[in-house]
């Protein structure tokens, strides 16, 4: 039995500490049952192939909750409504942070198409998407406004903006005010600007999640960064050029 200031633990198979000595987190095999801003949640206690090597519960240095890996995919709260999730991080002070429909990690035994069979597509409304799709995660800014959607790999979404809908990958961003930040491109596209046009796509970029993207706007909907070393061919023309132009484009 391990009391801690977020709970007491009872099945504590191994534990690891920080540097520091401050316990990093446990492996339970036992269930438990935890009291958190996102509902009761059921830490996981069985491993599974897909699940392998994982602490149950993770925590701060102060003992605070830092992330819990569920036994099972169940039902969590979060501020947009509840969701299932097999994996939620909180901040330091108990809200909700991040959540993820599911924690399977892609191998050998496991793949990425066995873990997307497992999925459940979900709808969200947004002010500029309303989509259903698989997602990887969801992250909250501390007030509860949404932060960021990452998107399943494969899975597209169409986001409207100024420079019209974008088909869009990976994930998007937004604004704690709710207002679009950034989000990647899911091919080649041209977006005209006062400047001329630019050929936005990084066909490199990584969905790890989709927090940070490659084109980004202010909170009024203009472009303020797209960073070229990011980009696969970053061209920028004006109207003259449309001679020469490969990119397909409709002369303005």
């Amino acid at each position: 039995m391990l009391q801690l200031p977020s709970g007491v633990f009872a099945g504590v198979e191994s534990h690891a500490c920080y540097p520091s000595g401050e316990l990093e987190g446990v492996k339970l095999s036992e269930k438990n049952m935890l009291v958190t801003h996102a509902g009761e949640l059921i830490p996981a206690y069985v491993e599974t192939h897909r699940r392998k090597n994982k602490f149950s519960v993770e925590f701060y240095k102060d003992g605070m909750i830092k992330a819990i890996a569920l036994n099972d995919v169940q039902e969590i709260q979060t501020p947009i409504g509840e969701f299932p999730a097999e994996l939620v991080t909180f901040f330091e002070t108990g809200e909700l942070k991040r959540f993820f429909p599911l924690d399977g990690k892609v191998s050998g035994m496991w793949s990425e198409q066995e873990e997307k069979a497992l999925a459940i597509p979900l709808s969200f409304d947004l002010p500029f998407a309303s989509f259903t799709a698989i997602i990887s995660g969801v992250a909250f800014y501390q007030n509860g406004n949404i932060r960021s959607i990452t998107l399943f790999p494969g899975e597209t979404v169409r986001i409207a903006t100024k420079f019209g809908e974008i088909p869009t990958r990976n994930g998007f961003s937004l604004y704690e005010s709710g207002k679009l930040e950034s989000l990647e491109p899911a091919e080649p596209t041209v977006i005209k600007t006062p400047t001329g046009a630019l050929n936005a796509f990084d066909p490199d970029a990584v969905g790890i999640n989709a927090d940070v993207n490659s084109l980004v706007f202010d909170e009024e909907g203009e472009i303020i960064a797209m960073n070229p070393a990011r980009f696969g061919s970053l061209q920028m023309c004006s109207p003259e050029d449309c001679t020469s132009c490969s990119l397909g484009c409709v002369k303005p």
